[in-house]
């Protein structure tokens, strides 16, 4: 019996380690729960900040548009304006010229130059029409690619979160 009481204790001090070791364990487990807790509550946070971040972008970018499309129309009207009244002066000058040399604006080769000077203006006019309508397509696109990154970014953001997460 004296030789089994060295061993008994043996045993009940490899116990006493097992049950430390697995209390061990159980705590690290725990903390290891808290951490993961934690580094979600961290990765909502950047996911969140990312996210208010880009909806104050895209506000900003929406809004210089929304300025621009009122440049552009102002532009607009104002060349329109400038284009008609230099109409006006062309067809007033080309009259006078007419009437100075005795022709009537009511032949053939006057109404013709004249109208010929209206093409050229309606010309310009759709010349500049184009132009503008360019204009507002490419701010579109931007807001529209814009918003294109934003999704990009944030998918980019929480699928590196999901793959850290599964490491850790």
């Amino acid at each position: 019996m004296a030789a089994l009481t060295p061993v008994l204790s043996l045993l009940g001090t490899v116990g006493s380690v097992v049950s430390a070791g697995n209390a061990i364990l159980g705590g690290v487990q725990d903390l290891a729960g808290v951490g993961r807790q934690q580094q979600k509550r961290e990765d909502n946070l950047a996911l969140d900040q990312l996210r208010r971040q880009q909806t104050l972008q895209q506000k900003q970018l929406e809004d210089r548009a929304v300025l621009e499309r009122e440049q552009i129309a102002l532009n607009t009207r104002q060349t329109e304006e400038q284009r008609q009244q230099a109409l006006r002066r062309a067809v007033a000058r080309q009259r006078a010229s007419f009437g100075s040399q005795g022709v009537g604006s009511g032949t053939g080769s006057a109404q013709a130059v004249l109208l010929g000077l209206f093409d050229e203006s309606e010309d310009e006019r759709t010349k500049r029409e184009e132009l503008d309508s360019l204009r507002l397509t490419a701010l579109d696109q931007n807001i529209g690619q814009s918003r294109a990154l934003n999704v990009l970014q944030r998918t980019q953001l929480a699928e590196r979160q999901r793959l850290m997460r599964q490491f850790l």
